[in-house]
């Protein structure tokens, strides 16, 4: 049990302290940065909706506001059978050049994008949610890294809109920690996944999607990096959301990704061979230790109870106090109550919590996996 204790502990020492520390270093001495070029090639801009009355009329003129060439920038929505409001308000921007591609079922994400992306007219294409708020130059910034041939998709940046609550203020933490990680694998190769609010790439690289896949904002760029391209991050265009989610919307929205993580180690196990070099090592330590995180969590608690004394107390007191800070930042969270230094441990549990659940999800109910909006 010792050594299931160390192996646990160095393990989620390495996952959440060691790699960012390690590929910190590998991109200062290996990595080098995209060339960039003030291009304005023509752009789809493509939009997946589902039931978003609320936000499509801000998000149709926030994008007919875009500083682009008009003659050059195509905006589509791609309504994955909604029921609301959202196909009428979207047929009101038609006389200004938006373009309507309704399904009539909910078929899913996934599989209104392979339908959609074929019948863009645009060499670049661009994914943007609803609920994100695009800069006027976030497209001209967005495209400039395809000056670099060997550049396939780019990523834009993601900032969460600040709020009060420890949870928001938690993932606020938690974004900022994963955009300096994003920066330096980007640098070295490639970013491991794109943020799905908003990214860009090379049409003739989209890989047509399975129904039954979610995620579809890492897979995309993944396979755009099977095929020998990059996937580079850009911190300059900067996107933000504007719709809150809630503690159950939060949990929901990560169980869903932890499940799409066992899937995407599945589909692209590939990547782990050695001859992908840094993209290898960037995936195996950020996606496939990171999603199996919880299960050292549970070693790590489970072993210290057979430690030799005095450190079976230290190291179950310790673990003890972290949990104990989760479960009062809950309470305060459920209160509207505040103390900033529960924000971390709670949403540190909730995100292994959700990870949990989600690895449970994949491996006995894998036939319930779709993809759905948290709100």
């Amino acid at each position: 049990m010792t050594l299931t204790f160390w192996l646990s502990f160095g393990t989620l020492l390495y996952i959440y302290a060691g790699y960012p520390l390690l590929v910190w270093g590998l991109a200062r001495l290996f990595g080098r940065e995209p060339r960039k070029a003030d291009i304005t090639p023509a752009v789809s801009l493509l939009l997946p909706v589902y039931n978003e009355e609320a936000y499509i009329e801000q998000k149709l003129r926030n994008s007919l506001a875009l500083d682009y060439p008009k003659d050059k920038l195509e905006i589509v929505v791609a309504s994955d059978g909604s029921t609301d409001r959202t196909n009428a308000l979207v047929k009101r921007f038609e006389a200004r050049g938006v373009r309507l591609l309704a399904v009539s079922d909910n078929i899913g994400k996934s599989a209104v994008l392979s339908r959609a992306v074929p019948l863009l007219r645009a060499d670049i294409v661009v994914f943007s949610d609803a609920t994100i708020t695009l800069a006027p130059d976030a497209i001209r910034r967005l495209v400039r890294s395809f000056a670099d041939p060997s550049v396939g998709a780019v990523s834009a940046a993601y900032r969460l809109d600040p709020a009060a609550d420890l949870r928001s203020q938690g993932e606020g933490l938690y974004w900022r920690y994963e955009s300096f990680i994003k920066r330096q694998e980007s640098r070295l190769h490639s970013v491991i996944g794109a943020h799905g609010p908003c990214h860009a790439i090379r049409k003739p690289l989209f890989a047509r999607l399975e129904t039954t896949q979610i995620n579809d904002d890492y897979l995309i760029p993944m396979r755009v990096i099977t095929q020998g391209y990059r996937v580079v991050y850009d911190p300059e265009v900067v996107v933000g959301e504007h719709e809150l989610v809630s503690v159950g919307g939060e949990f929901a929205r990560r169980r869903r990704i932890a499940a799409g993580n066992c899937q995407q180690m599945v589909a692209l196990a590939r990547l782990l061979h050695p001859r992908h070099g840094w993209v290898a090592f960037c995936f195996f330590s950020h996606k496939v230790l990171r999603t199996l995180a919880p299960a050292f969590l549970i070693c790590l608690l489970v072993s210290s109870a057979r430690l030799p004394a005095p450190g079976a107390a230290l190291a179950l007191g310790l673990q003890g106090l972290f949990y104990g800070s989760a479960l009062a930042g809950y309470a305060c969270q459920r209160r509207g109550k505040t103390i900033r230094w529960l924000a971390p441990p709670l949403y540190f549990c909730l995100g292994n919590l959700a990870m949990l659940a989600g690895l449970y999800r994949y491996c006995f109910h894998r036939h319930r996996l779709v993809w759905e909006r948290a709100r």
